[in-house]
Formats: structure tokens, sequence, C-alpha cells
């Protein structure tokens, strides 16, 4: 099959054993992480977080699986290869490096596979304690302050220890 492949792309053929590599045929670069809206974002909950959890984590892209736990009694493998591949674009965690809330960024307008995706990913996160709110172009102007309050809406379990500095 890589045969007939290679003499119709007209590639000279390679052995089985000869495999490309990887550095050499895909050359690396270094890519943006975060786009613009996900900059002016960033800078506004890292304000609002410091408010909430002084020494807490903003966190970007995080995969679902590393925010949430699921009972093993099913499959983990199978929860996994349904919600694998979905993520959040921020988590706000405490000192602890719990997650406290979530941000989603405005989805595109594209009702097909990435829709399905993002509803799914909001009806996991629904069922969890997390607080989880859709970023707004507006709260860029808003005082970290009143985002703080917007953001954190759900109230610290009991038996919760913040580690706040103190005051001397």
């Amino acid at each position: 099959m890589s045969a007939w492949l290679s003499r119709l792309t007209g590639q000279p053929a390679r052995p089985a054993n000869d495999a490309p590599d990887t550095v050499m045929h895909w050359p690396p670069t270094a890519a943006r992480v975060l786009m613009s809206s996900e900059r002016h974002a960033y800078k506004c909950l890292s304000q609002a977080l410091a408010l909430e959890h002084p020494k807490g984590f903003l966190l970007a892209h995080v995969p679902l699986h590393k925010l949430v736990r699921v009972p093993k009694h099913h499959s983990y493998r199978e929860w996994l290869s349904r919600t694998g591949l979905l993520t959040v674009d921020f988590a706000l965690c405490d000192e602890h490096g719990y997650a406290r809330a979530v941000i989603v960024m405005p989805a595109a307008e594209d009702p097909s596979r990435h829709g399905r995706k993002r509803e799914r990913l909001l009806r996991v996160l629904a069922a969890t304690d997390l607080s989880v709110t859709q970023w707004e172009r507006d709260w860029q102007n808003e005082s970290s302050e009143r985002l703080r309050a917007m953001l954190f809406t759900k109230p610290r379990g009991a038996g919760y220890f913040a580690d706040v500095p103190q005051a001397h």
C-alpha cells in the first residue's frame, strides 16, 4: 500500500523500518498560547483571583479530566474517551490547587461538532460544585472587586482554610 501511495505522490518508497524523523519532517516552532481576547481576560481574571485567593493559581486551557473527579465504578477509560478532549478556557484555583471557578470564553457560532463538545463540557461542569461563568468582553472594564463577586458565586465549603497573608 505504501509503495503504491509513494508512486502516486512521486515520493521514493521508504523501507518500513526507516520511519521519518519527527523534528526533521515537521520542524516545530513556538505557538501563541493565548489569543488577544484570552490575554485580556487573563489579566482581569488574575486581579480578581488575587482578591479571593491571594496565593491562588490561574490556569489556561485546562483539560476537563484535571478539574473533576468521577466515581470509578464505571469504566474510567470510557468516561475519559467521552470527555478527554474537552478543555475549559480558564480555571481559577485556590492556594491548594483546587479549582474554585471556571471561565469559558464565548463560543464561536458553530452549531456542528464544536457546539456539541461545548454542550457536553457545560453539562459536566454544571453537575460539579464549581462556579462556571462565560466571559463577557465588557468585563475588561469592571473593577477587580466586582469581577471577583461575579466569578466566585458559590460559598466556600465548611472547614475551608484560606492561606491569606496576615497584616503585621
